[in-house]
């Protein structure tokens, strides 16, 4: 990302994923829709500033265990999550976004 948010990355998976959390909140619910910014950018300064601070999930791929981390902020009445992974270099890739309610979208792992 540009500006502030110089070590965090958004991968096609998440762009994906965000256009249709924005859509379906847009239809169902103005209120989280309109409260969304603020709380991506409450989720990126806590991304930006402490990268590993959240709970993991550990997934074995191509052979090596990787931590993917999720981050959770409230949205409205709901709670909107983001699934992250952090390279060795400490560069943060978004990968996914969803709210309570929806099922976890799936994503892959950047090439960096």
């Amino acid at each position: 990302m540009v500006g502030k948010y110089k070590n965090i990355r958004r991968t096609p998976t998440f762009i994906a994923a965000f256009s249709g959390l924005r859509s379906h909140l847009r239809e169902k619910s103005p209120v989280a829709y309109l409260a969304l910014p603020f709380a991506m950018a409450t989720i990126l300064d806590v991304i930006e500033k402490h990268p590993c601070a959240w709970p993991v999930k550990r997934k074995m791929l191509g052979g090596a265990q990787h931590e993917f981390h999720l981050a959770i902020v409230d949205l409205a009445y709901r709670r909107i999550h983001v699934r992250y992974y952090v390279d060795d270099n400490g560069i943060c890739y978004l990968l996914t976004a969803w709210i309570d309610g929806q099922d976890e979208p799936n994503y892959i792992i950047p090439n960096h």
